[in-house]
């Protein structure tokens, strides 16, 4: 008997989970593995667990020992951190290794950008005009709170005459002196046997540590960008306790300014750029502490076209200061010198005449003359372009030789000599004398402006030619022989 025959096997069909849900049988089994337990854990959901997604994150979270959805996000904060902490260490290396070359290039770094808050403007108001006004440590020589620059040659007496200045402001003012050219303890003894009160001047010793291939001091310990403005506080507060009524620091003295600056590469006081870099540093010191800040510098051997051109180094040591003189030695007189303003912004040129006096004696020599210590006189002082530059000259041309009226190699005898030399002998029959008698003996005539130069020369040296000029019929000038009263 045949068996019944069944069915053919009915391969099972997957249900979609939308089937599933329309059906209403229930969702497969989600298995999450336990890794605190070590078992795997079943558990049904529900084809519409509460909360959707959300819902089952957090599910995961408190079953798994960290949550991977959170994990990734932290970890992608993790990787851009990491990378932006990288990628600013490779800025900084690379700005580190520009300035390394920079610097071995010689090329200095742009300053920072300042703030606009950093700015400070002062308007021009009509207050101005009764609070501002000018001052003079040592008329005319040493205006207030300005940079002043004494240049020339060695043995011009440059120190010894800023050394006089420090000594007529002591009885009101003190004197801070920093030097590379002389010992401190010369400078100190100079000060009081020159006549300055005790206790108003306060040296600070420099080394030098090197010189130029004619002996100059071109650098020392001490470095005015460095110690300059910490020397002029000390200085400040130390004076104000030396005497009952204080004397306040009101000059500073640099002998030589070149030796006294570290100067950094690719500068020099050669360079105009880098001696007005040091110069405004001083001006701005000056104006700060309100002092008067002498620099000492050298001049070269050379022939210039232009009397000021013969200081040592760049143009702008003699050009920026607000007052700067040229010192030379007076050929017609032994220890006697001669300066002339070289720049001025605050007066018309003048020249004077100074002679050295010995004040205290180094070394006594038996033979010869001995090392000393000086002061210094001023003599003549002339005022005026013109004026001044004929002192100048007749203080530093070469003596003329007997019988020749050129003056020297080169040189001639001004108008301005002859006719005083004129009038000196025409009023030798102790009449007076007239621009006319002068006239017809040097043969021309003079103009009105050579005629102010000559008076200004005989008033000067009214002593020593015994001339007094007066007036005469219609106004008119006449030149007596001095009398005695």
């Amino acid at each position: 008997m045949n068996a019944p025959s069944r069915a053919p096997a009915r391969t099972p069909v997957r249900k979609n989970r939308a089937a599933m849900k329309r059906s209403g049988e229930p969702s497969p089994v989600l298995k999450l593995p336990s890794y605190r337990e070590g078992r795997v854990v079943t558990e049904r959901k529900t084809s519409n667990p509460a909360g959707g997604w959300e819902a089952f994150k957090r599910q995961a979270s408190t079953q798994l020992p960290f949550n991977p959805f959170v994990q990734d996000e932290r970890d992608c904060q993790g990787r851009t951190e990491h990378l932006a902490g990288l990628s600013d260490d490779w800025r900084q290396a690379e700005e580190a290794k520009a300035d390394v070359a920079n610097l071995k290039a010689a090329i200095s770094a742009p300053p920072p950008v300042e703030s606009v808050r950093a700015i400070r403007l002062e308007f021009a108001m009509n207050s101005d005009t009764e609070t501002t006004k000018f001052d003079y440590l040592v008329d005319p020589f040493l205006p207030s709170n300005c940079v002043v620059g004494l240049f020339g040659r060695g043995a011009t007496a440059k120190s010894s005459f800023a050394a006089t200045m420090a000594v007529q402001i002591s009885p009101a003012y003190s004197t801070l002196w920093v030097s590379v050219e002389e010992p401190k303890d010369w400078i100190k003894v100079r000060h009081i046997k020159a006549g300055g009160d005790q206790g108003t001047l306060v040296a600070v010793a420099a080394v030098a540590s090197k010189t130029d291939n004619q002996g100059r001091v071109v650098q020392s310990n001490f470095d005015i960008y460095e110690h300059l403005e910490a020397a002029i506080a000390k200085a400040k507060q130390e004076c104000e306790r030396v005497y009952y009524r204080p004397r306040p620091l009101k000059l500073v003295v640099l002998d030589t300014a070149v030796g006294l600056t570290a100067w950094r590469k690719g500068e020099s006081p050669n360079d105009d750029a880098s001696v007005k870099r040091l110069l405004a540093l001083l001006q701005s010191l000056a104006e700060r502490f309100e002092v008067t800040i002498i620099i000492i510098g050298h001049s070269n051997k050379g022939k210039h076209d232009y009397f000021a051109d013969t200081v040592a180094g760049a143009t702008a040591w003699t050009n920026s200061p607000r007052l700067s003189f040229i010192h030379a030695r007076d050929v017609r007189q032994e220890y006697s010198c001669v300066l002339r303003v070289a720049k001025s912004n605050i007066t018309t040129r003048f020249a004077a005449t100074y002679h050295t006096v010995p004040i205290h004696t180094l070394y006594k020599r038996g033979e010869g003359a001995d090392s000393v210590l000086c002061r210094v006189e001023i003599g003549e002082l002339v005022w005026g372009e013109d004026a001044s530059m004929d002192l100048f000259k007749d203080a530093t041309r070469k003596a003329r030789i007997d019988g020749d009226d050129t003056g020297g190699v080169g040189h001639k005898v001004t108008l301005v000599e002859k006719a005083v030399e004129a009038v000196v002998l025409v009023h030798s029959t102790n009449e007076p004398a007239t621009r006319e008698q002068v006239h017809q003996r040097l043969g021309r005539e003079i103009s009105r402006r050579e005629w102010a130069k000559i008076d200004a020369r005989l008033r000067i040296q009214e002593f020593l030619l015994k001339v007094v000029i007066g007036t005469g019929p219609q106004n008119k000038a006449i030149y007596r022989k001095q009398t005695r009263d």
